[in-house]
């Protein structure tokens, strides 16, 4: 039994007549007989009574018509999953991210991009930059967004974003009405900071210390919404990336620092396993949106 039989069955039942048939196949009408005759014989049994020149469908023919409706509904649902899929409104995709972009930066985005597709379905998964990095090579995800610069043998690392550092003060703070604001500013402050662990309290301590300016240091975190939190609060100053200090404005006081401490956010995907072109797809719409919303 082949398709192309139940095809031509299908399409006998529904037009009723050989030629008809013939017509809804783009075939010829010897065609249709062709293959109606082949189908009985594998089958076993008739499937038309033959009387004045016109076919009927035999009892037999109906229980069977039923079934064959049902298998070519099923190919119907196939092919409309298919084109789908190709304009990407169907499909799952699996993002990792480090917490600076993964707690209101990826959200954001994720959201706007299901809007543009609906149908898809997201997972957003937040862990350090080593463990996106894993991700993306064991394949748990389709694509991760790290905060720190690493290399793995097993990824493909690009930069999406890099940009000055800001410094963030709590509403109120005598140093809020300043343009900018510079290490001689902080003398003497209260100050929130990154662990020691970290690249950029590194770049952070060596300025202060190359100038010989103490500062208080009251508090850390490894998150930066966390660091925000802590000033917002009173619990000090502190200097953050770009992209966080921008979704904090108005919990906190936003300023230029300088002198310039760059700060960046990565790409990850694996360089042995092509992402889909969903992935391709929100890969782009995360560009963009980076560049619309963090532009210097």
């Amino acid at each position: 039994m082949k398709i192309r039989q139940l095809e031509a069955f299908r399409a006998l039942i529904l037009r009723q007549t050989v030629t008809r048939a013939a017509d809804m196949l783009h075939v010829s009408q010897p065609a249709v007989t062709r293959l109606i005759n082949d189908l009985e014989a594998d089958i076993g049994f008739s499937l038309f009574d033959r009387i004045n020149g016109r076919l009927n469908p035999t009892p037999e023919a109906m229980v069977l018509f039923e079934e064959v409706e049902r298998s070519f509904a099923g190919i119907d649902r196939i092919a409309q999953t298919a084109e789908q899929i190709k304009s990407l409104r169907r499909g799952s995709l699996h993002v990792a991210g480090a917490p600076a972009l993964a707690l209101e930066f990826l959200p954001t985005t994720m959201t706007g991009f299901m809007r543009e597709h609906p149908g898809i379905s997201t997972t957003l998964l937040i862990h350090a930059s080593s463990i996106v990095v894993d991700m993306v090579v064991g394949r748990r995800c389709d694509v991760g967004f790290i905060a720190h610069p690493l290399t793995h043998a097993g990824v493909n690392v690009e930069t999406l974003h890099r940009a000055p550092m800001r410094c963030i003060l709590p509403h109120g703070h005598r140093l809020a009405n300043r343009d900018v604001i510079h290490p001689e500013d902080l003398r003497d402050e209260s100050f929130v900071s990154y662990p020691k662990e970290f690249d950029g309290r590194m770049y952070i301590d060596r300025i202060f210390a190359e100038r010989q300016i103490d500062r208080v240091m009251s508090a850390e975190s490894q998150l930066s919404a966390a660091i925000c939190v802590l000033v917002q609060h009173g619990a000090g100053v502190a200097i953050i990336d770009q992209i966080t200090a921008r979704f904090a404005a108005g919990r906190v006081v936003v300023k230029p620092f300088e002198p310039a401490i760059l700060s960046g956010f990565s790409l990850v995907t694996s360089n042995q396993h092509p992402p889909s072109q969903l992935a391709k797809a929100f890969v782009d719409f995360t560009k963009q949106r980076m560049i619309e919303q963090f532009a210097e």
